[in-house]
């Protein structure tokens, strides 16, 4: 009796294998992992003495160094951890482990997903019939490429923040292209993607929320894009002011500050509400306003004792080198514009051989780096050649992501390494743009062009 008889003889069946690979190298990279934070990523160490603190109950605020800014923006990381000390586990076993169920979890739901879309897409079907091969290579990409899978591996956020996009973004799929109405489940995978991304990373969870605010506004005549601005208002909404409130580690001692004001003063619920609107909107502006300045001081702060730093290119309105007086918000959001292109196309390309190796690890990342620019060369090359891309309309809320992204990412990193790492977060939209313009007919010329 056999006890494994696996056919790879259809396209699931191949994906799923690659799923279930996902999870053996998994499981054997976990246990041959170093028992000390690894050099590719010694911010885990962080991560784990975070979640160690979260486990005791301790106050967020006194957490060494970062406070509670840094528990705010890595709860979904460090909560699942929590509990995983709470059964015996060593906290950076724990939080290893965490990041890596994320990274499995992001490789099963963009296989599910897919999956699922061929049912409803017959042009994606059929393409997909003729191009197997090709399609279990993107799939074998996503779940392999060496920089990705390592990020997913150690106790960082990274696969943390994709699984959550991927679900942000793939709920917005189904519910505006398949079921053109909300549904209990779908609407709640919403908002909670958008509310786990901000206790992911922030920055992102902003992005997300404009990207997919930006496609419904565009798409705004379309019923379901009136129903969808709402909901996913209330989830950023509910995202922001869970990283920007008072909060503790210990879920009782907020809640039960708050139940014992409520019961004991006189305040009418009007009043209560329209004090926490006020000061909700008032946070967001002020994060608006702000958003400037601090990604200017990110950026220089990424720099610091970095073998890798990106070089800032001068700005017309440096502030103090050009007028000898501080920078005001207008000279800082005009000197992020101008740098714009600059810092996109340096997230997007680099690192490179030679220039940009001050390391074994940085050689790694630029020789993968190769393959990035040989897939974004490609991808611009096919789009002069054809004229269009293939199933535009479910790609756009990613490209416009990916799009804000960049720009923004350009703008805040401050050194090579962090910044090819960031990179990995758009991977997916890579791999889906190759296929969209590898899908797509070639546009015929028009009589002006072939006379």
């Amino acid at each position: 009796m056999k006890l494994f008889n696996l056919r790879l003889t259809t396209l699931k069946s191949k994906l799923y294998a690659i799923v279930f690979a996902s999870f053996v190298v998994r499981v054997v990279a976990f246990f041959v992992l170093p028992t000390t934070p690894s050099a590719l990523g010694p911010d885990e160490g962080t991560y784990s003495a975070l979640a160690k603190w979260t486990e005791q109950g301790l106050p967020a605020s006194d957490f060494p160094i970062y406070g509670e800014g840094l528990y705010q923006s890595a709860r979904s990381l460090v909560w699942p951890s929590a509990m995983f000390i709470k059964l015996g586990i060593d906290p950076l076993q724990s939080i290893r482990l965490t990041a890596t169920s994320y990274g499995l979890l992001s490789v099963w739901i963009v296989v599910f997903a897919f999956l699922k879309s061929l049912d409803f897409r017959a042009g994606l079907a059929e393409y997909v019939s003729r191009k197997s091969l090709l399609v279990t290579i993107f799939f074998a990409v996503f779940a392999f490429l060496p920089s990705h899978f390592i990020w997913s591996l150690l106790g960082l956020r990274e696969s943390a923040i994709e699984f959550w996009t991927l679900c942000a973004f793939i709920s917005l799929y189904w519910i505006f292209h398949f079921h053109k109405k909300l549904s209990f489940k779908l609407s709640t995978l919403m908002i909670a993607s958008i509310v786990f991304a901000f206790s992911s990373r922030a920055q992102v969870g902003w992005v997300i929320v404009f990207a997919i605010l930006i496609f419904l506004v565009i798409n705004i005549r379309e019923r379901i894009a009136l129903s969808l601005i709402p909901l996913v208002l209330v989830g950023f909404l509910l995202g922001f002011t869970s990283t920007t409130g008072t909060t503790s580690t210990t879920s009782t001692t907020s809640t039960t500050g708050t139940t014992s004001t409520t019961g004991t003063t006189g305040t009418t619920s009007t009043t209560g509400t329209t004090g926490l609107i006020s000061s909700t909107g008032g946070k967001i502006f002020g994060s608006l306003t702000s958003a400037a300045q601090l990604t200017a001081y990110k950026h220089q702060v990424n720099k610091l004792d970095a073998a890798s730093a990106i070089t800032t290119p001068s700005c017309p309105r440096d502030g103090l080198a050009y007028i000898n007086r501080p920078p005001s918000s207008f000279d800082i959001y005009f000197c992020i514009a101008w740098r714009a292109p600059y810092m996109a196309a340096t997230f997007l390309f680099r690192p490179l051989i030679v220039i940009d190796t001050t390391s074994t690890s940085s050689l790694f990342a630029a020789i993968e780096n190769i393959a990035w620019l040989g897939a974004i060369i490609f991808i611009v090359v096919m789009l002069i050649k054809k004229r269009r891309m293939a199933f535009i309309g479910p790609l756009a809320p990613s490209l416009i992501f990916s799009m804000l992204y960049c720009v923004g990412a350009g703008s805040y990193e401050g050194n090579m390494g962090t910044a090819f790492r960031h990179k990995s977060l758009i991977l997916w939209v890579v791999l889906l743009l190759l296929t969209s313009v590898m899908a797509a007919e070639k546009r015929p010329k028009s009589r002006n062009e072939s006379a």
